[in-house]
């Protein structure tokens, strides 16, 4: 039976959730979207002066996809404020001369607007409070903004129960590539045996984790169906306490 030193967890949506209907409600094409676009077309104001909201949000969500796309395809991160780049280059500005610090504002509302929906459940702060007395404790992030992740691991004060945070935007490569998990490995000077990742996401999270050679907890949240696609996960568990149990059945 194996023996764990180390727990590596996933952020969003495993550690930190995102309460997505806290965010302000968009009617677009018939439909109600939660999005921070409100707060990022503000700032686009105090910047450029207004635009119609639904010309703004088409750039908004075009741009998204835009850099989603290099992150899916070459598993390389782009950061929040290059995201904003392409929005504004969508917009017809001359994007590649504008101000960084005009970058920074679309980001910094952006990433505000977020803030005020990211919460850490009483489930999670549970896990957390059992595990870190008995495992090292680790976390592994793909986000292209990490203030806006400090600050949230901050708030719950749960952010120095985590010996390394790994995010993507300072590493450069994201989940599932192997660069994000053997550099948490190095800095940790682990195996990656001894270490079970914790994670929401079966391309992401049980792929990466499996692929660089962790055993793995799939929080299965429902939005998720496993297919014979991805490896099968070590466990599965719908929701995160559970993972106590898992850990006290095999000390």
């Amino acid at each position: 039976m194996k023996n764990y030193t180390t727990l590596i967890f996933d952020a969003f949506d495993t550690v930190v959730h995102i309460n997505r209907t806290k965010l302000p409600p968009y009617e677009f094409a018939g439909q109600t979207v939660y999005t921070t676009a409100p707060a990022v077309h503000a700032a686009y104001a105090r910047h450029f002066g207004s635009i119609d909201f639904e010309l703004f949000y088409a750039a908004f969500v075009a741009s998204f996809s835009e850099v989603d796309l290099v992150r899916r395809t070459e598993l390389k991160e782009v950061r929040s404020q290059e995201r904003f780049r392409a929005m504004l280059r969508l917009l017809k500005h001359e994007a590649d001369s504008v101000d960084p610090t005009v970058l920074d504002d679309l980001t910094a509302s952006h990433m505000a607007q977020l803030q005020e929906v990211f919460e850490i459940r009483p489930e999670t702060l549970e896990l957390l409070e059992w595990s870190a007395p008995r495992f090292r404790l680790a976390m592994i992030s793909n986000f292209d903004h990490a203030p806006a992740l400090y600050t949230a691991l901050d708030r719950y004060a749960v952010r120095s129960a985590f010996e390394i945070i790994m995010i993507s935007v300072e590493v450069g490569w994201r989940k599932p590539h192997p660069i994000i998990f053997e550099r948490t490995f190095q800095q940790m000077n682990i195996h990656p045996s001894e270490a079970l990742f914790i994670g929401d996401q079966l391309y992401l999270d049980v792929l990466g984790a499996r692929q660089a050679g962790m055993d793995v907890v799939w929080l299965d949240n429902g939005s998720q169906t496993w297919t014979a696609e991805y490896p099968k996960p070590t466990f599965t568990v719908a929701r995160i306490n559970e993972v106590i149990d898992i850990l006290e059945d095999r000390s």
